[in-house]
């Protein structure tokens, strides 16, 4: 077990506590509150307990993986710095395990050494590097992080003591993109992900054309896992393809449940490997409501352990996402749904 905590001095902290763990559930974390006035709030990457006197707040974060430390701090430091405009990066103490400055402990230098043409509409590059078992579990996707300046030697994420961790500016910015890890060979120390291939994406444009060789960072894991619920409703367009079919492909054989996948011909659908209970649908992309319209439009099954699953469009997914929490008063740990990209712009995360 890896624990970190922090405290801070803060007049009628008591009296605020709630409402800050109100505004962290906004984030679609559900918080317990304990009978002593605390609360815990559990994520993807371990357990965050909160609890206040009337002058000091304390924040401690359990977890069992040494890089969920990382992100869970990265993630408090943003929010309380974003919230409290009093509070600097510089209040923030931390104690516990791993609170020196340095390389953050879930980011891989790789270099990239094959791209696979899939189809029209989809390549596959796989990247090498050391130590990389986790992104294998605690997570679907990952951060791609390209140097604007390929002409520069890359800087790279540092940790800082605060919790946050610092991504370069000015000429070493980086280009942050987010995609769903294919395939991961730790034995063989390499990472696939796949992209959809269109125009004018960041990423998109730069996999069309990367040398063998080409060093990249990543970051991760994150963004959901494995679902074992015993229904599952799951929709996407290409983007989240490669999500989908890692998740099926993972399911347990006696799951049932429906699918409803959009791509831009029918010649970019893919052989799933799923459970025999799991029916999947293509939907034609020439009609962009019909993809949000088959997910809220769906009748659930009765007495069924139930999780829905969307990745797509920015409208798509607020709109489903509505439904999902006003209309069918699911909880955070009943869904995951992500807005991959917005404007025809599919790079953001596939």
């Amino acid at each position: 077990m890896f624990q970190s905590s922090l405290s801070l001095p803060f007049h009628n902290a008591d009296q605020h506590l709630e409402a800050q763990v109100r505004h962290i559930e906004q984030h679609e974390l559900e918080a317990e509150k304990h009978d002593d006035n605390s609360f815990s709030i559990r994520s993807e990457y371990g357990l965050l307990r909160l609890s206040a006197t009337q002058d000091q707040m304390n924040l401690i974060i359990e977890t069992e993986r040494d890089d969920g430390l990382d992100v869970m701090r990265d993630f408090v430091a943003d929010y309380l710095v974003g919230h409290m405009p009093s509070l600097k990066l510089s209040d923030l103490v931390w104690s516990g395990h791993n609170i020196v400055e340095g390389t953050p402990a879930n980011f891989r230098t790789v270099a990239v050494v094959k791209r696979t043409i899939l189809n029209e509409g989809m390549l596959r590059l796989t990247l090498a590097g050391n130590d990389l078992s986790l992104f294998e579990e605690g997570g679907l996707h990952f951060r791609l992080l390209l140097p604007k300046n390929p002409n520069r030697t890359p800087v790279w994420p540092i940790r800082l003591t605060s919790g946050k961790v610092q991504f370069p500016e000015g000429d070493d910015e980086l280009y942050n993109r987010v995609y769903t890890a294919r395939y991961v060979r730790t034995e063989l120390g390499e990472l696939d992900f796949d992209l959809v291939r269109h125009k004018g994406g960041v990423a998109a444009d730069w996999a069309e054309s990367v040398a063998e060789g080409a060093i990249v960072g990543i970051m991760g894991p994150g963004g959901g896992g494995y679902i074992n619920n015993g229904w599952l409703l799951m929709g996407g367009d290409e983007t989240a393809l490669p999500a989908i079919s890692r998740i099926l492909e993972q399911c347990s054989s006696d799951v049932k449940g429906q699918v409803y996948l959009s791509v831009r011909k029918s010649d970019y659908q893919a052989d799933l490997q799923k459970p025999d209970g799991i029916e999947v649908f293509w939907l034609p992309d020439n009609d962009s409501n019909q993809l949000a319209s088959s997910i809220i439009e769906t009748v659930l099954p009765d007495n069924e352990d139930i999780y829905v699953w969307f990745g797509g469009e920015q409208k798509d997914a607020r709109a489903i996402r509505k439904v999902l929490k006003s209309d069918w008063k699911l909880k955070p740990d009943q869904f995951y749904c992500a807005a991959y990209w917005q404007n025809d712009i599919r790079s953001e995360a596939e």
